[in-house]
């Protein structure tokens, strides 16, 4: 991008935007663990929302909501959510990634749901963080200098 867009208007339509699409990110996950696939699908949206200033106002003025560092430590914390969780079953007697097990409802059927969307908010931020560091490498801002 050779120089940022100062457009009011670009700014005003992109954050309906961004917030048309995290809304709509945050139905895909919540949706998504009756589903297959919602926690990747969910995660590329949200990550898609975080891009989208930075591609609309540049990068020294969009800088501060993207940095290489939260993009890891985003990514991190849904792959450690995503182990807890599947782990946490070990804990209670059962085997990987056995639900029913968990101490976190009534029946064995709320407590799947229940831990399966736990799962699927993990897989959204660790594809987010995934999406986000990929952008910033090809972006240039591979360095943790200015994070």
């Amino acid at each position: 991008m050779i120089r940022p867009f100062t457009s009011p208007m670009l700014r005003l339509l992109m954050a309906l935007l961004r917030g048309a699409i995290q809304l709509f990110a945050v139905y895909v996950v919540l949706h998504g663990h009756y589903a297959p696939g919602g926690g990747f699908v969910a995660g590329t949206l949200l990550a898609a929302s975080m891009i989208l200033p930075r591609l609309a106002a540049g990068s020294q003025q969009a800088r501060h909501t993207l940095t290489p560092r939260g993009a890891l430590v985003l990514s991190s914390a849904g792959i450690l959510l995503f182990a807890a969780v599947g782990a946490a079953s070990m804990l209670f007697g059962s085997t990987l990634l056995d639900y029913a097990a968990l101490p976190i409802a009534d029946t064995a059927a709320e407590r799947r749901s229940l831990a399966v969307l736990l799962v699927e908010l993990g897989v959204t931020m660790a594809v987010a963080g995934a999406m986000l560091s990929i952008f910033l490498s090809l972006a240039g801002d591979e360095g943790l200098e200015g994070a």
